[in-house]
């Protein structure tokens, strides 16, 4: 038996064997390109080796599926191993060379070693990259949205004493008309009211726009940087407006590819739209490969990383953070249930309230509420049940 290593580059791919019964892997290489004439050298090229039975490569820079289609087409298993498992295997082996022959020869190693799980390449590739094209849409809204608040930070720090969420729809009704404190001060009361999201909507009424005109005119924020703020809040909002748009767009599509009663089922889950349920769904596979809840959160990488030296360890705030080592397809799909559901899941929206009460910053409580969300989904796909929400306390 031997095993395959291969070490994906972005033109050029490099191949290494390991040979059962012997320690390491070859020094013997391929330098192949990833088209039809390197893939007919890899198969040639096996074939002088003696065959193999089973291939392993890294996910990061893997063109569109053309050296593992190859390799399953030549009867190879593969499998595709998280970046950190090769790096900690590695280690293990106290292996000093950091080169691309090296990776892949160990890679081989590890492919001989370990043995790690084998599947289809191709199975469910349309959806896994429809899915991943509307979480990247949606980590590009996300870091909008980080910009949106950092502005708000600087031209009306008060709003979120009115909004939790800076970026929640009402607020952004309000941002839309006056995107600073200044500009608030200066609009009527009685129009402010009238803000509402694009194409219509419930407006924010006269009592939060009073509530919002009151912090305005007591606001800290410096009026010399009002236009500037006001200038790119307008960009931010137009580019934030773009992508909910385009994330709409790319649910509706990724809907066509989903079927059955499992994404049914997860659907019930409040804030679990198309590509969430598709993101779960690609990028898991099945749930039950995973025998516990702790193996599922760090495959994903939502548990925590202690990050503490001396007098930093003595606050729990700042000696723990999410570790963000697994999957981030997961993690954004995470992120996005959180957020909404914070909106309109009771389960979640507890969570959050009894996290910001134990003094959790905003960003730590959602940490918490994404894992909160991945409890959600294990329990509703592994029982076969749908979404309930516990009743509310009379």
């Amino acid at each position: 038996m031997a095993t395959i290593g291969i070490d994906v580059g972005k033109r050029e791919h490099i191949a290494a064997i390991h040979r059962e019964g012997e320690p390491n892997a070859r020094r013997t290489i391929l330098h192949f390109r990833a088209d039809r004439t390197g893939l007919a050298q890899l198969e040639a090229w096996i074939a002088r080796q003696g065959g193999a039975d089973r291939a392993v490569l890294e996910p990061q820079g893997l063109p569109p599926l053309t050296a593992p289609v190859a390799l399953s087409a030549g009867g190879l298993r593969v499998a595709v191993v998280n970046p950190l498992q090769s790096k900690s295997f590695s280690r293990g082996r106290l292996q000093r060379t950091k080169s691309d022959p090296a990776d892949a020869r160990t890679l081989a190693t590890l492919a001989m070693v370990d043995q790690p799980e084998t599947r289809d390449v191709t199975a469910g590739t349309e959806l896994r990259e429809a899915a991943r094209f509307a979480m990247g849409l949606v980590d590009e809204l996300a870091r909008i949205d980080q910009k949106i608040c950092r502005l708000v930070e600087i031209g009306f720090p008060e709003l979120e004493q009115a909004y939790d969420d800076p970026t929640c729809v009402s607020a952004l009704a309000v941002l839309r008309r006056a995107p600073t404190a200044a500009a608030v001060a200066g609009t009527p009361t009685a129009t402010l009211a009238q803000a509402a999201r694009p194409g219509g909507g419930r407006r924010i009424g006269p009592k939060k726009a009073g509530q919002i005109s009151a912090l305005a005119n007591d606001t800290i924020a410096a009026p010399e940087l009002a236009d500037q703020i006001g200038f790119q809040m307008r960009l931010l909002i137009a580019q934030h407006d773009l992508l909910e748009s385009q994330i709409k767009e790319a649910e509706a599509h990724l809907a066509t590819l989903l079927d059955g009663e499992l994404v049914r089922r997860l659907r019930t889950i409040p804030g679990a739209g198309s590509a969430i349920v598709g993101t779960l769904i690609a990028e898991i596979g099945d749930i039950r490969r995973f025998s516990s809840f702790d193996k599922i959160v760090a495959y994903i990488g939502v548990h925590p990383a202690e990050k503490s030296s001396g007098e930093k360890g003595k606050d729990p705030e700042t000696s723990w953070r999410m570790a963000k080592t697994g999957n981030a397809y997961l993690r954004t799909a995470l992120y996005r249930m959180a957020i909404v559901g914070i909106q309109h899941n009771p389960v979640i929206k507890a969570h959050y309230a009894r996290k910001r009460a134990e003094g959790k910053s905003k960003m730590n409580a959602i940490g918490h509420c994404m894992k909160k969300a991945l409890a959600i989904v294990w329990g509703v796909w592994r029982s076969g049940t749908d979404f309930a929400a516990p009743p509310s306390n009379p």
